[in-house]
């Protein structure tokens, strides 16, 4: 079941995940601290709202859902979230599906504005020339989902982005990589 992109239901379960971290830290000893923690949830909550916002300037819609990470569908020009994800999590994903929408637009980027070669027969789709094309794309976003970031304020945490960045394209990596597999 998806939803639309709700600040206050975000805001709800940052509050329940920091009661019940108050919860565990008065039965063991502290190990992050909870209010930090739902400060920075609190802020990102907002960081998140602030691209939503540019979404819809886009005609861009954003939906939650109980999916991992997110995916952006140019034709019908909406992003699903996951929903369980962290709220900086959040915001680095939707920057990045904000990124396939900037480099699917055809008159802003010429080199990927027709997408990458998706083809319908499967020999198309498992090439190594394809899989490259897919794995620049993915490049690309990440790269447009940052300057996103920079050009609304967002005063988004390199670092951490950079984690999320390399761990969603080392995926991409190993499929573009493997080998066919001989019958």
């Amino acid at each position: 079941m998806a939803d639309l992109f709700d600040k206050d239901k975000l805001r709800n379960q940052a509050w329940s995940r920091f009661q019940r971290q108050v919860r565990r830290e008065t039965i063991r000893a502290p190990k992050r601290g909870a209010e930090a923690q739902w400060f920075r949830d609190m802020i990102y909550i907002e960081k998140v709202a602030m691209v939503v916002n540019w979404c819809s300037t886009k005609g861009i819609t954003v939906i939650m859902a109980k999916k991992a990470n997110a995916v952006y569908e140019p034709d019908s020009k909406q992003v699903t979230l996951s929903g369980r994800a962290s709220p900086e999590k959040m915001l680095y994903y939707l920057l990045h599906e904000c990124g396939h929408h900037l480099i699917g637009m055809e008159e802003h980027h010429e080199r990927f504005g027709k997408g990458y070669p998706r083809g319908d027969v499967m020999n198309s789709t498992s090439n190594f020339e394809h899989k490259l094309a897919c794995l620049e794309e993915e490049m690309e976003a990440w790269h447009r989902g940052w300057k996103l970031a920079k050009r609304l304020g967002l005063g988004a945490d390199r670092e951490e982005f950079d984690k999320i960045r390399v761990d969603c394209l080392r995926s991409y990596v190993d499929w573009a990589s493997e080998k066919k597999k001989q019958p």
